[in-house]
């Protein structure tokens, strides 16, 4: 791999994306340190013995030191990040997949617990989304949780769907997927006992009317389980339990994924990264997919704001923005518990002079609110970038917005 520094690389319209962004450019040099990160498929039900033995395994595919995660259970780091999956025999027998622990640390911030009903609003590619359902599924014979997708792309929502059947086993059970713009998404979660046919009789005797209730197009599944598909299941009124918003963003923060334009052509960089107008929608949107991502969590559960970009304006902005239109006694941003232990993590951006408070000073009780979010930066935690916020639902208040309304902090000239 090319050793010269980033900025000697990159095209100029990618640097001054950079700079307009805020963004250190020097993040970019320690890409070629970094390792592969893979996670291990039903990790909980393996015991410590296999896990030694996948990993050594592993070890010797590679030709490389491999080690666990220390943190994040199931999560193993090659230290070759040329290392090819194809090569290794864990990943053609199905017992790992690709994912950076980053990602991983975005869903475990979630704590799933057994019986959840869980909104995933940006789900493809559809590794978080797997990682749901393994949650899930632990304690499933006591108590049946289920993860619902959302993506407007059919075709991306086709990826899942086949990573799920593919790698899900037994967990796919508890998956539905909607092809349908997160921004607008409506279908609450299933209703309780969906997974039981005596209840599901029951309640056919007692309102007849309700069994050839036709489904509307928009509370029908793209792709679901037979149980998860009727209308019974679909006919749910409650919220959800924990809802996942890994927003759509620039990128910018997956070092290995800015590094293949090197490979596809710079070029690709103007529309997918640094075209103006992708920079300025792109946090309106995230925005709008956050608040209804907030209207479709129950009073007392959890959202994870997640995006693997560096720019403040898709993060703290966006983040900011979020907690300017709900109080205080309404969204609460809480310690992360699982980067409390062993995960090098960053504190979030923040105005730190009086010349980076300009346009912002009505908003600092905004960015006190926000400290338990965090930011992971390459250079410190060894990842991907990635930016994380857990937010509590103290309120059952729901308060509607101007769609105008709904967008990031906006500097106050």
């Amino acid at each position: 791999m090319d050793t010269e520094p980033a900025a000697s690389q990159f095209p100029p319209n990618f640097l001054a994306f950079l700079e307009e962004n805020h963004i250190d450019v020097d993040v970019y040099n320690v890409q070629k340190d970094l390792p592969r990160y893979v996670r291990i498929l039903r990790f909980s039900q393996k015991s410590a013995c296999e896990v030694c033995e996948l990993v050594q395994q592993i070890r010797t595919d590679a030709k490389c030191d491999v080690s666990e995660v220390d943190g994040v259970p199931g999560f193993l780091r090659i230290a070759n990040q040329d290392t090819k999956l194809s090569q290794l025999r864990a990943y053609v027998a199905g017992d790992i997949i690709g994912m950076d622990v980053s990602s991983g640390i975005a869903a475990l911030s979630l704590s799933v617990e057994p019986g959840d009903n869980v909104l995933d609003l940006c789900c493809a590619p559809g590794a978080k989304l797997l990682l749901l359902a393994e949650l899930l599924a632990i304690n499933a014979g006591v108590s049946h949780g289920t993860v619902t997708g959302v993506d407007i792309s059919p075709h991306r929502i086709a990826t899942c769907r086949s990573l799920i059947k593919k790698h899900a086993g037994s967990n796919k059970g508890f998956v539905r997927l909607y092809a349908q713009d997160g921004t607008t998404f409506n279908c609450r979660a299933p209703r309780a006992k969906w997974w039981d046919p005596a209840e599901i009789r029951e309640v056919q005797l007692e309102h007849p009317e309700r069994k050839g209730r036709r489904r509307t197009m928009l509370d029908k599944p793209w792709f679901a389980p037979k149980l998860l598909s009727t209308n019974y299941a679909c006919s749910g009124s409650d919220l959800y339990d924990r809802v996942l918003v890994d927003a759509e963003c620039t990128h910018d923060g997956s070092l290995a994924h800015v590094q293949k334009y090197e490979r596809w052509g710079w070029e690709h960089l103007d529309t997918q990264v640094v075209n103006n107008n992708r920079s300025q929608s792109v946090p309106i949107l995230q925005s709008q997919l956050l608040d209804n991502g907030w209207r479709m969590l129950k009073p007392g559960g959890v959202l994870v704001y997640s995006t693997c970009s560096l720019s403040r304006f898709q993060n703290e902005y966006v983040l900011g923005g979020f907690l300017s239109r709900h109080a205080e006694n309404e969204a609460l941003v809480e310690v992360i518990p699982l980067l409390q232990n062993q995960v090098a993590a960053s504190p979030i951006w923040q105005p730190s002079c009086a010349e980076e408070w300009v346009g912002l000073e009505q908003h600092r009780g905004v960015f006190a609110r926000m400290k338990c979010a965090v930011r992971l930066d390459p250079r410190v935690s060894n990842t991907s970038g990635m930016f994380i916020a857990r937010i509590r639902k103290l309120s059952d208040v729901q308060t509607t917005f101007d769609i105008e309304d709904i967008a990031p902090l906006k500097l106050e000239t």
